[in-house]
């Protein structure tokens, strides 16, 4: 699991390092409270990684020590605390700069992780497609490069390339970073390749109903999912199961199609790298008609997993979308009483289980009255042999009535969305044609 770098700057897993202590530091009047919850998750990100945690230590401070976070007392505590437990990886829940990294090393010789590390390593581990490996390789060169200098003992310098060189080469670090920035600079490139290709593909998908599913990580959001859309799409009881956009449509059988897409899951101080890089994955909830805000609760504190949710939300610029917050896992509730309090705290909201075919099947019903409300009433008049407008109209409207009667011409009656309409004014008509001196 440890973040060990290799000549070429690649992470490796390391198997036999499996017993971690975790270290919170609480500041000023900081509730201990909080600290043990974000430890908890802490412990939970080292689960996935399948990283035991051994002990955790909590030391309270003014403030941070800018030589290793925590006082050099405490340090040597924690030394003698990996041995008496046999562990032999020291996480804190902090993010640590490049000198406190390599003193921390080198005081308590071992291992020394922070938490952007852990996430990155989750991430790596569970990217799939080109673009979440790329979107994360940038992501982990980015928070590698100016901890590089904890990575090499061998500073001797190059050799300079002969006689009239005017210098005695560079140190194999400085080579290092050249190499690290060059390759963020080609995965940029590629990175930026793949997007217009999405952008492609979403633009196809412009004149669709699209709803997207965001909230904490392992809040259900893929089973939810698989539930909802009655596919075979992967979920895992365990943090950032998901990386890549899935995309769905709800029911083939409803008129119009509903989209259904599946994000990257939000955790606690997620690191800017990996929010930044995976902005161009998030788009597919910036072009949202609807957002489904799942929240586990399960979850003692789900407050603070709403509040975390919707802070991503406004820093993607997605906080004017409308949402709806989908109340996940009510079957591992005990308390009968919570899923009304919160209908009645959350205008809108809904409690479901994802194991419940009665639950998403009124979450299905939920999200077709949100998407009617906006309908609006049309007439069309289409000529019997423009087919491809037929099957627009077939695949995106909700069709009244169609009527073949008068020869050459179809007119339907039909409701749909205002950008639908917009797209259909061509065939737009005021009033109903007649039909022998009659009314249709």
């Amino acid at each position: 699991m440890a973040l060990t770098l290799k000549a070429n700057g690649d992470l490796l897993g390391v198997a036999d390092r499996n017993r971690a202590v975790v270290i919170g530091v609480l500041l000023g009047s900081g509730e201990e409270s909080h600290l043990n919850e974000d430890l908890d998750e802490l412990t939970r990100l080292l689960e996935t990684l399948g990283v035991a945690v051994a002990g955790r230590v909590i030391q309270k401070r003014q403030r941070l020590s800018p030589k290793c976070l925590v006082g050099t007392g405490k340090v040597m505590e924690i030394k003698s605390l990996l041995e008496a437990l046999c562990a032999n990886v020291v996480v804190f829940d902090h993010s640590l700069t490049a000198p406190q990294l390599r003193n921390l090393e080198k005081m308590l010789e071992c291992e020394v992780l922070d938490r952007t590390g852990v996430i990155l390593e989750i991430f790596s581990r569970h990217a799939k497609t080109n673009q979440a490996r790329t979107q994360v390789e940038i992501a982990r060169l980015e928070y590698e490069l100016p901890r590089m200098t904890g990575a090499w003992t061998h500073f001797q310098r190059q050799a300079g390339g002969g006689v009239r060189s005017r210098g005695m080469g560079e140190k194999q670090l400085e080579v290092d970073r050249r190499r690290a920035r060059e390759r963020i600079a080609r995965l940029h490139k590629q990175l930026e390749q793949i997007q217009k290709e999405k952008r492609t593909q979403r633009k196809s998908r412009s004149k669709e109903l699209k709803v997207a599913l965001v909230g904490y990580t392992n809040s259900g959001k893929t089973t939810l999912m698989k539930s909802m859309t009655r596919t075979d799409v992967s979920g895992r009881n365990e943090l950032f199961a998901t990386l890549d956009t899935n995309i769905k449509v709800i029911d083939p059988k409803t008129r119009p199609k509903i989209l259904l897409s599946d994000t990257v899951g939000f955790i606690k101080n997620l690191p800017h790298s990996l929010v930044d890089s995976f902005k161009s994955t998030l788009d597919e909830v910036l072009e949202a008609d609807l957002i489904l805000h799942v929240v586990d609760v399960a979850f003692s504190e789900y407050r603070d997993h709403i509040e975390v949710t919707e802070s991503v939300l406004r820093d993607i610029g997605a906080a004017e979308i409308p949402a709806m917050i989908v109340f996940n896992k009510s079957d591992q509730l005990d308390d009968g009483v919570l899923p009304r309090i919160l209908q009645s705290a959350y205008l809108d909201s809904i409690v479901v289980s994802a194991f419940s075919d009665v639950d998403v099947g009124r979450l299905r019903n939920h999200i077709f009255d949100f998407f009617k409300k906006n309908f609006r009433y049309s007439l069309l008049k289409v000529s019997s042999d423009e087919q491809q407008v037929q099957s627009l109209i077939f695949n995106t409207c909700v069709v009244r009535s169609a009527d073949y009667s008068i020869e050459g011409v179809v007119i339907f009656e039909v409701e749909a969305t205002p950008a639908i309409l917009q797209r259909l004014k061509p065939w737009q008509c005021d009033e109903l044609p007649e039909v022998e001196g009659e009314s249709l």
